[in-house]
C-alpha cells in the first residue's frame, strides 16, 4: 500500500512540474527541432541564400522589390548607470562610417531608446534583453542595417540594400542578431514582435532566459517557423516576404557567420559578448567537453535509479514479511504462556 501511495504522490509531482513548465519545455523543443532541422532545409531551399560576391558580373540581373532598404546604420549603446565608455567601440564606429558617408548613422542610448521602446518591453532585467528588443521594433519602424557595436565595415552595403530582409547564419544552427538588414515592416521583423509577450519568462540562468527570450535563440527559433510558413507550399510568397542568409558565391555560410572574434568578407567581428555571465562560461565549457557532461548526467540518473529502486524494494520486502513476523511473534508469545501454565501445574503438584 505504501508503495502505491509513493508511486502515486510522484506522478502527482511529476504531472504538475510539467504543466508548470510546459511553455519552458515548449521552447526547449523549438530549439531542438532548430538544431534537428535547420541544415537540412537550408539544403532543400537553396534559393534562401544569398550568395554575396564582393565583385559582381555588371549585367548581375538585380533582386525584384518594392523599394530598397534606407539607408541607415542603427547601433545601440546602454550603459543604464555603469561607467563604461565607446571608447573601446571607436574604431568599429569609424569604419562603418567612413564607408557609408551618406548613411545616417543612429546610436541609441539608454533615453533615446528608452523612449523608443513601447512600455510593455520596459521591464526586462537585462540590459542584453531590452537591446535585442530595440533593434527588432528600430528596424520594423525605420529599416536600415543594425549592427552590434563589435562589428567593423570591411566592404559597403549598398550592394545588399536591394534585399528585403538579410543575416548572416549562426553556429551551429539558426540565424544571428548581431548584424540584420531589413526593409521597414518586413513580415518578419512583425512576426517577431508580435511573438515577444508570449516567450517572456523567467529561466534559472540569465544567459538562458536572455537567448530564449530576445536572443538569437529566440530571434533562430521564431525565423524558423517564418521560413517554414513561407516555403510550405499553401501559398505564392511576394518578392517582399522573402528573408536571405548571407552565403559567399559557392553557397558556403560559414564564411560570413559572425561567431566570436573572426573576420568575414564583410565585416570584422571583436566578441565582445560583454553580456555574458558566469552562466554562459558554464554552458560554453559544457559544449567544448559534451561527451564528458552527458557521460556524468547519465551516471547521476542511474545512481538516481538505482538508490530509488533499492528504497522501493527494500520496502516491498519489509511489508511482505511483516505479516509472518506478526505471525511468529504471536506463535511465541503463546508458547510463552503454555510453558508458564506447565510449570504452575507442575509446582503445584510438587507442593
Amino acid at each position: 500500500m505504501k508503495t502505491r501511495t509513493l508511486a502515486g504522490l510522484i506522478f502527482l509531482g511529476l504531472t504538475g512540474l510539467l504543466f508548470l513548465a510546459r511553455h519552458h519545455l515548449r521552447d526547449l523543443s523549438d530549439v531542438a527541432t532548430t538544431y534537428a532541422t535547420y541544415q537540412k532545409f537550408i539544403q532543400s531551399h537553396p534559393e534562401i541564400l544569398y550568395r554575396y560576391d564582393p565583385l559582381p558580373p555588371k549585367d548581375a540581373t538585380p533582386l525584384e522589390g518594392s523599394e530598397d532598404v534606407p539607408r541607415i546604420i542603427h547601433q545601440i549603446y546602454l550603459q543604464e548607470g555603469r561607467n563604461s565608455s565607446l571608447d573601446r567601440y571607436s574604431g568599429a564606429l569609424a569604419s562603418c562610417q567612413d564607408l557609408h558617408g551618406d548613411w545616417s548613422h543612429m546610436l541609441w542610448t539608454d533615453d533615446t531608446g528608452t523612449a523608443f521602446i513601447p512600455p510593455h518591453y520596459e521591464h526586462y532585467a537585462q540590459s542584453i534583453q531590452r537591446a535585442n528588443i530595440l533593434r527588432y521594433a528600430l528596424l520594423d519602424h525605420f529599416g536600415g542595417v543594425y549592427l552590434d557595436l563589435d562589428v567593423s565595415c570591411l566592404q559597403p552595403l549598398d550592394e545588399l540594400r536591394r534585399l528585403p530582409f538579410l543575416t548572416p547564419g549562426a553556429y551551429p544552427a539558426g540565424v544571428n542578431n548581431a548584424f540584420i538588414l531589413a526593409r521597414p515592416h518586413h513580415p518578419f521583423l512583425v512576426h517577431l514582435l508580435e511573438e515577444v509577450p508570449r516567450r517572456d519568462m523567467k529561466w534559472p540562468m540569465p544567459y538562458v532566459e536572455n537567448m530564449l527570450s530576445t536572443g538569437c535563440m529566440y530571434f533562430t527559433n521564431r525565423w524558423m517557423s517564418y521560413v517554414r510558413w513561407l516555403k510550405d507550399g499553401s501559398k505564392s510568397a511576394t518578392s517582399d516576404e522573402q528573408v536571405y542568409v548571407l552565403a559567399d558565391t559557392d553557397g558556403n555560410i560559414d564564411r560570413h557567420m559572425l561567431r566570436g572574434k573572426v573576420t568575414t568578407p564583410l565585416f570584422a567581428h571583436g566578441g565582445a559578448s560583454s553580456w555574458h555571465g558566469w552562466d554562459a562560461a558554464a554552458i560554453v565549457l559544457i559544449g567544448k567537453h559534451y561527451c564528458i557532461f552527458l557521460v556524468l548526467v547519465g551516471l547521476g540518473m542511474g545512481m538516481s535509479i538505482t538508490i530509488v529502486w533499492k528504497l522501493v524494494r527494500r520496502n516491498n520486502n519489509a511489508e511482505r514479511q511483516s505479516p509472518f513476523a506478526r505471525s511468529r511473534g504471536s506463535g511465541s508469545h503463546g508458547s510463552i504462556e503454555k510453558l508458564d501454565d506447565e510449570e504452575k501445574l507442575l509446582f503445584g503438584k510438587d507442593g
